[in-house]
């Protein structure tokens, strides 16, 4: 009789990127076994005071009561309302809205509904690791277009309007630019989606009407479904207004778009809004699935957009001053790190010579700050890290006090230059 059970990895799980995330969990909880307090700027997990002033008691009963088709109706038609006053954006609201409750798990179950093992998806690099694990666990191929900060971190969509490929000889990959002689690899077939975010995780960066407008010619030239995951649309800073994809003429029937209030509240509620036929295969995948929404959430978020301008009032000034002492404090100690416009992220340039895992374990340990590498968002995410604003102003002020007490650790191999050099 067989003593122990073997069983192997499926090959979609063998094929999931790797997280550098899994070892600074063990880190951390090897460091506060030791009694040192970790102070927590890596996963997005915003505190709990963003939402203690707007989140009415709740019957613990409404949280085992099923949501009933007319509070789904009431909570679409609160969507449809705060759509129009915050983006002036007009949907039919029982036929192209889809909310939702666990931002990760809508882009897997998205993509199940879209796409057929073997097709192809289109992502930025540096992006989200949950695009590249759905796309992975539904048995999809994808494939990447840079994001630069010399391009202020949008892709070049020139790459898809100017770069063919051979048809006569399938294995040519590359097409070279007349204008610019450039060397582009391009995959020998469009891809079925583009999956975009902006503004953007990691790097904060933000797009405006004029590139929407190019990604969808480009889209609509060529049968793509194009999504822009808008998650961070909420958060901005010294008067930016992020702007939304479906504000763009034609984008209605052409893309769908993703938002989502746990940036800003840290309630992890959100909705899809798009085409009624894509919308009607994301329900699909929901039934099918088996999920449940508990009455108290769908109260929650009911609540959420009722009170949006008094939390917006409140918590994008709170998330302002947590990004002014960071950015500061970053600056002082020599390190680059662009000023976002929007969202709750700030994208920083890490010293020579270091990769950017060994530099965030060697932060963690050395000062007990947890940040995230750039290398978890995929290859041109290397030579960076990712500071999420987590923490009250005055725990970012303090991990900042215990970077620059351990800064000579660092500097003794990498010393950044002064104006006088």
């Amino acid at each position: 009789m067989i003593k122990k059970l073997i069983i192997e990895k499926s090959d979609k799980l063998q094929k999931l990127p790797p997280s550098p995330v899994l070892e600074a969990e063990r880190i951390k909880h090897s460091l506060t076994r030791r009694g040192i307090e970790v102070i927590d700027l890596g996963e997005f997990n915003p505190d709990a005071t963003l939402r203690y002033d707007f989140v009415p008691p709740v019957d613990p009963g409404e949280f085992f009561e099923d949501a009933n088709f007319p509070l789904m109706k009431g909570l679409k038609q609160q969507i449809v309302k705060w759509l129009e006053q915050r983006y002036g954006i007009r949907v039919n609201g029982q036929k192209e809205i889809f909310p939702y409750f666990g931002g990760k798990k809508i882009i897997y179950h998205l993509l199940l509904g879209l796409l057929n093992p073997g097709d192809k998806v289109a992502l930025t690099d540096p992006c989200d690791p949950s695009y590249k694990i759905a796309s992975t666990l539904v048995g999809a191929k994808w494939d990447t277009l840079p994001l630069l900060e010399r391009n202020d971190y949008l892709p070049n969509m020139s790459v898809f309007f100017h770069a063919q490929v051979d048809s006569e000889n399938p294995r040519s990959k590359f097409k070279i630019l007349r204008k610019t002689g450039s060397k582009i690899a391009f995959p020998p077939a469009f891809p079925k989606i583009f999956l975009m975010n902006y503004p953007n995780n990691p790097t904060g960066a933000v797009a405006d009407y004029a590139f929407f407008r190019e990604v969808m010619k480009w889209a609509g030239s060529n049968n793509v479904l194009l999504i822009n995951d808008a998650s961070g649309n909420e958060i901005c800073y010294d008067d930016y207004d992020p702007v939304s994809l479906l504000q763009t003429k034609g984008a209605h029937k052409l893309a769908l778009e993703q938002f989502s209030f746990f940036h800003l509240t840290g309630i992890d509620f959100g909705f899809l809004i798009g085409d009624r036929g894509i919308i009607s295969l994301v329900e699909s995948v929901h039934e099918a699935l088996g999920y449940r929404i508990s009455k108290a959430l769908v109260l929650s978020a009911m609540d959420i957009l009722k009170n949006y301008t008094v939390i917006v009032r409140k918590n994008n000034p709170e998330f302002n001053r947590r990004k002014e002492v960071l950015i500061e404090g970053l600056a002082k100690l020599g390190w680059k790190a662009k000023k976002p416009k929007a969202g709750p992220f700030v994208w920083v340039n890490i010293p020579p010579k270091y990769s950017s895992v060994g530099f965030s374990r060697m932060l963690l340990r050395k000062t007990g700050v947890l940040v995230t590498p750039g290398f978890g968002f995929g290859e041109y995410g290397e030579g960076y890290v990712r500071l999420a604003l987590n923490l009250p102003a005055d725990q970012i002020q303090k991990a900042l006090e215990r970077m620059q007490k351990h800064s000579h650790v660092w500097q003794r191999r990498y010393k950044p230059k002064t104006d006088d050099e």
